[in-house]
């Protein structure tokens, strides 16, 4: 993305499972929920294209209260909502079409769970080929923490700041030919 985080017609913003089942335990819930409702209503407000993406299997059950999209984030009926079945958003769904239906060639990355579905759908955005920005402070998960093994048979304690901190390091470090990647905080994202 430019210096000035400005964005596109042809950029959209994904909202990715921000689903009551994965949501309930985060860290920093509260903040990142508010700053995800914004980008919705400030994208909404300038015309770019809004995707919710709804994790639908394990226990996210369709229909259950895992699976619902948390209230201060849900979409109106005719918005659109992509089902997923894996960690990766463009894995067996109509994302890809759907962006390309749409012309977008840039994206705008939030939601959770920060170390599964949003490092996958955020590396697999660049993998397709387009410019993504994900919300430094738009994505959460568990706070933990969880006792990560090593190779050694070692474990490495980790909690949500360090997969948060971790996944926006990743995700600004790498680079793909032809596309921009760009990590930027919620109040620095301008959709015009």
């Amino acid at each position: 993305m430019s210096d000035s985080a400005q964005t596109s017609r042809t950029t959209a913003l994904i909202v990715v499972d921000v689903q009551h089942g994965n949501t309930a335990e985060a860290w920093d819930r509260e903040g990142v929920i508010t700053r995800v409702a914004d980008l919705i209503g400030r994208a909404k407000a300038s015309g770019a294209p809004v995707i919710w993406i709804q994790h639908e299997s394990g226990p996210f059950v369709p229909g259950s209260d895992p699976w619902q999209i948390v209230e201060a984030v849900r979409p109106d009926p005719e918005e659109t909502v992509i089902g997923k079945q894996h960690l990766d958003a463009f894995a067996g769904t109509t994302l890809r079409a759907e962006l390309d239906r749409l012309g977008v060639r840039s994206l705008v990355i939030c939601g959770a769970a920060t170390d599964a579905c949003i490092r996958t759908t955020t590396m697999r955005a660049l993998v397709e080929g387009f410019d993504t920005t994900l919300v430094s402070d738009g994505h959460t998960t568990d706070e933990g923490p969880w006792e990560l093994p090593l190779p050694t048979g070692e474990t490495v304690p980790v909690g949500a700041r360090e997969m948060v901190a971790y996944t926006n390091f990743f995700i600004e470090d790498t680079t793909y030919p032809g596309v921009r990647t760009a990590v930027l905080p919620a109040a620095e994202i301008t959709f015009s």
